[in-house]
């Protein structure tokens, strides 16, 4: 696999737009665009997300910065201006996920609807995103693995190859796996949630704690190579986070098992109650 040498998609006089917010944004339309299809499908109006959308894109940006400057404080609290500079990464998923489902559940409380159903109908595009959003790291030279020979590695730039790895030239692209994960995995979510109502023990909430636990249970091997890791104590706070979300997935999967779709402001046509 090439490198990407320049970070910098286009550049206009001292306007700069970087590949990592090409495939950021590319990644955000994409998810929207399938989630919306997706709540077509399932009988709900697409308008709902479209106008919450841009609430969850801003507040899961900031708590994905906000997560990665808490774990680099030790850095940022001497450039607090460069807290705030998003162009070259440092934008964390678990952070992301955390706030955008916060801001979900309060928006779809306050218009009525089932925050159960909507974040199951954003998950597969949310998986999607990460499939596209993956590839900004592979623009940053970020978010690589250990040094492999294999055929589809990755070649870092000298500058950009971490403390002990100097000599190694090609590193597994752990973005890459993560990508094709999450690719496979929005199609599978996509079947789940609009395939799910026609079986009986299908309830709302099932999809997102599927995504809950898929995601947490990947994350762990992939962090396992990363040579870029932010830890707390001696994890990767990757690791802690990951444990926190495959908890979370049982923890909804046993209580939407146990208490069906009564809770539901607004269930589907034929939802198994």
């Amino acid at each position: 696999m090439p490198t990407l040498s320049d970070p910098i998609a286009v550049s206009i006089g001292p306007l700069e737009i970087r590949w990592y917010a090409v495939f950021i944004v590319t990644g955000i339309l994409l998810a929207v665009a399938l989630s919306s299809w997706i709540a077509r499908q399932r009988g709900h109006d697409p308008d709902l997300l479209l106008d919450m959308a841009p609430w969850v894109v801003f507040g899961a940006i900031i708590g994905a910065r906000l997560y990665y400057v808490i774990l680099e404080w030790d850095r940022f609290s001497r450039d607090l201006g460069g807290a705030l500079n998003f162009r070259s990464g440092g934008l964390t998923i678990h952070g992301a996920i955390i706030a955008g489902a916060l801001i979900v559940i309060a928006y779809t409380r306050m218009r009525g609807e089932s925050p159960w159903f909507w974040m199951d109908a954003i998950a597969p595009g949310l998986a999607l995103g990460q499939a596209i959003g993956r590839w900004g790291n592979w623009a940053n030279q970020e978010a690589f693995g250990t040094p492999t020979d294999l055929p589809w590695a990755v070649t870092i730039d000298p500058a950009r190859r971490p403390a002990g790895y100097e000599e190694f030239a090609t590193f597994h692209p752990t973005f890459l796996y993560e990508s094709l994960f999450n690719l496979a995995f929005a199609a599978a979510l996509c079947w789940v949630v609009l395939k799910g109502p026609q079986f009986a023990w299908f309830r709302n909430g099932m999809v997102l704690a599927i995504y809950l636990i898929g995601y947490g249970l990947i994350r762990l091997p992939l962090e396992s190579i990363r040579t870029d890791s932010l830890y707390i104590g001696p994890w990767p706070a990757a690791y802690w986070l990951s444990f926190g979300l495959i908890a979370a997935g049982i923890t909804v999967l046993a209580w939407r098992l146990g208490m069906g779709t009564a809770v539901d402001a607004v269930p589907d046509k034929g939802e198994r109650a």
